[in-house]
């Protein structure tokens, strides 16, 4: 949005079409920029429940799929609860 902006001297109705999205979000998406040097606003608070696992046990898990692609979720729960100590 921005490099179209700015660089392609698009018009907020042209990228609005481009990305899919309202003006209205081009506009904020803008604004973020301006304000901040970037498209999110780094002060926002983040949303939602914080998540049970973190990247290290999605690699363990993966790594066990990738050696057992056959194995049933509570087969894989069982093994993070062994191992890693997650339930």
């Amino acid at each position: 949005v921005v490099t179209w902006r700015y660089e392609g001297q698009k018009s907020i109705a042209e990228i609005a079409e481009l990305a899919g999205c309202s003006e209205c979000i081009v506009f904020k998406i803008l604004r973020l920029h301006r304000d901040f040097g970037h498209v999110n606003n780094p002060f926002a608070r983040c949303r939602g429940r914080p998540r049970s696992l973190d990247q290290h046990d999605l690699m363990y898990i993966r790594s066990i799929l990738n050696t057992n692609p056959s194995l049933y979720l509570d087969e894989i729960q069982e093994q993070l609860l062994t191992t890693r100590g997650i339930e």
